[in-house]
């Protein structure tokens, strides 16, 4: 009956040998389950710090925008009183250079 005994005895170390493997699977599944939501948890916060950004981002480009809203129509408002300036001043220039050119002074140096 020994032989018996031994394959009895093979038989539960080998039923022992299943049971340890299939424990070990299943802790490796709770594990990647386990480490796949506390990377899901990561990605979620991340992304809500990237979104968090984007908005006070946004916010300040409002702000910029309305600056330079601003600062582009005064710019525009000053180019229109230059060439308003310009326009009103024009024959006073062409007049003054006219003259300027033609005013030649004819006497020579002395030496």
């Amino acid at each position: 009956m020994s032989g018996k005994d031994g394959i009895k005895t093979l038989l539960e170390a080998e039923n022992r040998a299943t049971e340890s493997v299939q424990q070990a699977r299943k802790e490796k599944v709770a594990r990647i389950k386990q480490a796949r939501e506390e990377a899901y948890k990561e990605v979620k916060q991340y992304e809500d710090q990237l979104k968090d950004q984007l908005k006070s981002a946004e916010a300040g480009g409002a702000v910029q925008g309305d600056k330079s809203t601003k600062l582009a129509s005064e710019t525009e408002a000053q180019l229109m009183e230059i060439r308003k300036n310009a326009e009103a001043n024009r024959v006073n220039v062409v007049r003054e250079v006219l003259k300027w050119v033609s005013t030649v002074d004819t006497t020579a140096p002395q030496a």
